[in-house]
């Protein structure tokens, strides 16, 4: 049975957050990256938008259950020079998007090497998300979607295909993420409490409740 997950965008800019999830951006140079998460976050789109270099931040708030939860993403660069620069900020990321041009193949292949990058220097049960971005280009499409759930299935992670320029499942991938995210954090919160409370049996079940005194006995001589 799937957990009745509620997400809205924050309104109270005073509210403070309870929680932070650390997402991070990843996947080659021209994939749309940065325009993916300014349509998020803005709702704008840059058609000239500039390579990112090395890394750039944004972040929103939104309840979760009514829970406030602050997201804060981390637009990456693609660019190999930047590498040591960016793989730095994968340490401590909940989640991640893993974006790929389904306009451009070599893009689509390397998504592997994302995931396994993200698996061994983000956070242990990193949530992953595959994103295959600018299928508004329908006449230039090269992965279909297909080729995108087969990978994914492989992969054992989510797949969205999203536009950023005509806003396409934006949201959608996003708030996927986040209930992805969500989830495993609650989970995590149960299986510490089943901890505690085996611990808490163990520890009853060796502890006598008898406070009578036991009888004294005295020797014979």
């Amino acid at each position: 049975m799937t957990e009745n997950i509620d997400i809205k965008p924050c309104e109270d800019n005073t509210a403070k957050e309870e929680y932070k999830f650390k997402v991070v951006i990843v996947g080659d140079s021209g994939v749309g990256k940065t325009n993916l998460v300014k349509r998020f976050i803005t709702n704008t789109f840059y058609k000239d938008s500039k390579a990112t270099v090395g890394v750039e931040f944004l972040s929103k708030s939104f309840t979760v259950n009514g829970k406030v939860f602050k997201l804060e993403l981390w637009d990456t660069a693609g660019q190999e020079r930047y590498k040591s620069i960016t793989s730095a900020y994968f340490k401590g990321a909940k989640g991640a998007l893993v974006v790929y041009d389904v306009t451009a193949k070599p893009t689509f292949d390397n998504v592997d090497k994302w995931c396994s990058e993200l698996q061994t220097k983000g956070s242990k049960n990193i949530n992953i998300i595959m994103v295959g971005n600018k299928t508004d280009l329908k006449e230039n499409i090269v992965v279909t979607s297909d080729m995108g759930k087969n990978k994914a299935a492989n992969l054992h992670i989510p797949i969205m295909e999203t536009s950023a320029l005509d806003a396409s499942n934006v949201k959608e991938a996003f708030y996927l993420l986040i209930k992805e995210m969500y989830l495993s954090f609650i989970n995590k919160d149960k299986d510490k409490a089943n901890k505690e409370i085996s611990r808490t049996e163990s520890i009853d079940k060796g502890v006598s409740l008898d406070t009578e005194k036991p009888e004294k006995k005295t020797g014979c001589c």
